[in-house]
C-alpha cells in the first residue's frame, strides 16, 4: 500500500512537470533542471569559502571580497544592452523572426565588444593615477602587487561580459538551466584548481583572484562555437548583420535597465567598501561570509524567476494575462516557503557556521538576523520586479532605484560609524523598503488594466 502511494506521487510530481501550456512546460522543466545544476553550484561555492579561508588569511580574504564587490561593476558597463536583448530576442522567438534575432545579436556584440575595448584601455590610462591601498584601506605591505592584481582582474571581467552574451541567448530562450550549466563547469574548475593551489603553494591573493576570474572568463570563451554550432547557429554573430541603427531599439529598454543597474551597484556593491574603509577589511570576512549564506535562498528564488523573466515577456506579448496572473500567484507561495526557509537558516546558523567554517571566523547572530530580514524584504520585492522587467514597465521602478542609491550612501556611512558592521544592514533594509512597497502596487494595477502615467510607462 504504501509503495502504490509512493509510486503514484511520484508520477504526479511528473506528471506536474508535462501538465500545463507549453511555456508553462518549458519554464518548469528548466526550473527543474536549474534546481539540479544550482544545487551543485551552491555546494561548491560553499566548500570555496572554507578553502580559500584556509589559503588566504582572514584579511586577505577580506580584500578580494571588497575586489570583487567593485569588480561586478564591470557587469554593469553594457549600458543595459544584454538586459535589452534579452528581452527583444525573446520577443522575436515568440514572433519567428529570425532575421530580426541575428541583427539584435550582432549588433549588440559589435557594441559590447567596442565598449569593452574602450573601457579597458581607459582604465589602462587613468588606474596608475587611483591609490587602490588608500582607497580599500589595505596595507601595501601585506598585498603587495595590488594595481596589477586589479588590472589583470579587470581584463578578465571585461572578457566575461563580451562572451556573457551566449548566455543571453539561453536566457532569452528560457532555458537558463543551460546557462546555469556552463556556470557550473566554470565553478567546478575554480573549486579544484583552488584545491591544488592549497596543496602546492604558499597563499596568494594573486592566484586565488587569477583564478576566480580567469577560469569563468575561458569557459564562456569556449561556450561561444558550441552555443552556436547548435540550433542557435541562425543567430551567430555576422558582420553584416550589424546594424547600428537597431542601437535605439536595444537601448530604448537597455538604459533604463543600465541606470537601475548603476543605483544597484551603488546599493548592494559599496557596502563592502564602506565596511573595508570605515571598520577594515578584517570586517567585510564575517559581513560577506552572511551575505554568502543567505544568498543560497536568493540562488534558489532567481532559479524559479529566471525562466519567468523571459516568459513574461512572451505572455504579455502574446496579451496572455491569464498565465502571468497565475505566475505570480505561485511565486508568491514561493516566497512564502523561502521566509520559511530563511527563519530555519538563522535559528540554525551558529551550528551551521561552525561546520561550515570550523570556527575560522566568528559571526555575530545579530549579523545574521539583520541579514536574514534584508532577504526576506529584497525577495518581496524581486518577486514583482521580475514580472515588471519582462514586460517592460520599468519607469517608476528607475526613479525609485535613484532615489535609493542617492539615499543609501550617506545613511550607510552614517550607521556603520554608529553601529559597526549591523549599520550597513540596516541602512540595507531601510532603502528597500520602497521597492517592496511600490512594486506590487504598479504590478496589480497593470494587470488589472488601472495603470496610468508613471504607474504604465
Amino acid at each position: 500500500m504504501a509503495l502504490s502511494i509512493l509510486i503514484s506521487s511520484v508520477f504526479s510530481k511528473i506528471q506536474f512537470f508535462f501538465s500545463g501550456d507549453i511555456r508553462s512546460i518549458k519554464a518548469k522543466k528548466n526550473i527543474f533542471w536549474s534546481f539540479l545544476v544550482k544545487g551543485v553550484s551552491i555546494f561548491i561555492s560553499l566548500l570555496l569559502v572554507p578553502l580559500t579561508l584556509d589559503y588566504l588569511s582572514s584579511y586577505e580574504y577580506g580584500v578580494w571580497l571588497t575586489l570583487s564587490s567593485i569588480l561586478t561593476w564591470v557587469n554593469y558597463l553594457d549600458i543595459g544592452l544584454a538586459n535589452g536583448l534579452r528581452n527583444r530576442l525573446a520577443e522575436t522567438f515568440a514572433n519567428g523572426n529570425r532575421k530580426l534575432g541575428q541583427i539584435y545579436v550582432s549588433t549588440t556584440f559589435f557594441l559590447l565588444t567596442l565598449i569593452m575595448a574602450v573601457c579597458f584601455l581607459l582604465f589602462l590610462v587613468f588606474q596608475p593615477l587611483i591609490n587602490w591601498s588608500v582607497i580599500l584601506n589595505v596595507d601595501p605591505n601585506t598585498v603587495k602587487n595590488l594595481n596589477t592584481i586589479i588590472i589583470v582582474a579587470f581584463a578578465f571581467f571585461c572578457l566575461s561580459l563580451v562572451f556573457k552574451l551566449t548566455g543571453i541567448i539561453l536566457i532569452a530562450d528560457q532555458r537558463p538551466a543551460t546557462n546555469d550549466l556552463i556556470t557550473l563547469i566554470g565553478s567546478a574548475l575554480s573549486l579544484l584548481i583552488i584545491y591544488i593551489l592549497t596543496r602546492t603553494t604558499q597563499g596568494s591573493l594573486y592566484n586565488v583572484i587569477l583564478t576566480f576570474t580567469g577560469i569563468p572568463a575561458l569557459i564562456l570563451l569556449l561556450s561561444y562555437p558550441i552555443i552556436f554550432a547548435s540550433k542557435y547557429g541562425y543567430l551567430k554573430p555576422s558582420i553584416k548583420a550589424i546594424r547600428v541603427k537597431y542601437t535605439k531599439d536595444l537601448m530604448g529598454l537597455g538604459i533604463q535597465f543600465f541606470v537601475m543597474q548603476i543605483s544597484s551597484i551603488i546599493i548592494f556593491s559599496s557596502s563592502n567598501i564602506i565596511i573595508s574603509h570605515i571598520l577594515g577589511p578584517e570586517q567585510v570576512t564575517p559581513y560577506g561570509i552572511v551575505f554568502k549564506y543567505f544568498s543560497f535562498v536568493t540562488l534558489m528564488f532567481n532559479i524559479v524567476l529566471t525562466p519567468m523573466w523571459s516568459a513574461t515577456t512572451e505572455a504579455y506579448a502574446k496579451e496572455d494575462f491569464d498565465w502571468i496572473r497565475r505566475g505570480i500567484k505561485s511565486m508568491l507561495k514561493f516566497w512564502l516557503l523561502s521566509v520559511g526557509g530563511i527563519f530555519i537558516m538563522i535559528l540554525c546558523s551558529e551550528l551551521i557556521y561552525n561546520i561550515w567554517l570550523d570556527q575560522q571566523v566568528k559571526i555575530p547572530f545579530t549579523l545574521t538576523l539583520l541579514m536574514g530580514i534584508y532577504s526576506i524584504i529584497i525577495l518581496w520585492s524581486i518577486c514583482f520586479s521580475t514580472f515588471l522587467f519582462g514586460i517592460g514597465k520599468l519607469r517608476l521602478q528607475l526613479l525609485n532605484m535613484v532615489f535609493v542609491a542617492l539615499f543609501f550612501i550617506p545613511v550607510a556611512i552614517w550607521m556603520t560609524k554608529t553601529l559597526g558592521i549591523y549599520g550597513i544592514v540596516i541602512a540595507l533594509c531601510l532603502t528597500n523598503l520602497s521597492a517592496a512597497i511600490l512594486n506590487p502596487i504598479q504590478f496589480k494595477k497593470i494587470l488589472s488594466k488601472k495603470a496610468s502615467g508613471i504607474w504604465n510607462s
